[in-house]
């Protein structure tokens, strides 16, 4: 989705009315940004006007509907390791629902197909 100058969102995702105008604001200051750019969600609030909960919350609004993609890595050790969380702007119709709260490790996009 990124470039140098100018982003392409799907105009799905800002005509879905379950997405609030927040969350529709923290995907696209996300998608403007290249793949694998690491953020955590105090620094997404740093950049914004809102408070780190409802930065939260907004990521959650954007996983819940299938917008945010969250995949947890294995360590070695069986352990569990960093969270890797994708935008798409295109979400399978069915995507199953992640539960949990992790901060970001790393965002990039995605095509879900």
């Amino acid at each position: 989705m990124a470039g140098d100058q100018f982003t392409q969102i799907a105009n799905a995702l800002f005509r879905d009315s379950r997405i609030s105008f927040k969350a529709k604001g923290l995907f696209g200051y996300i998608s403007t940004h290249w793949d694998d750019w690491q953020i955590t969600i105090a620094n997404l609030a740093r950049h914004g006007r809102e408070q780190v909960d409802a930065v939260t919350t907004g990521l959650e609004e954007l996983e819940h509907n299938g917008f945010l993609l969250r995949e947890r890595e294995g360590n070695t050790d069986g352990t569990l390791g960093q969270a890797l969380h994708l935008i798409t702007d295109l979400p399978a119709p069915q995507q199953p629902q992640l539960r949990g709260r992790v901060g970001l490790s790393r965002i990039g996009s995605a095509s879900v197909g």
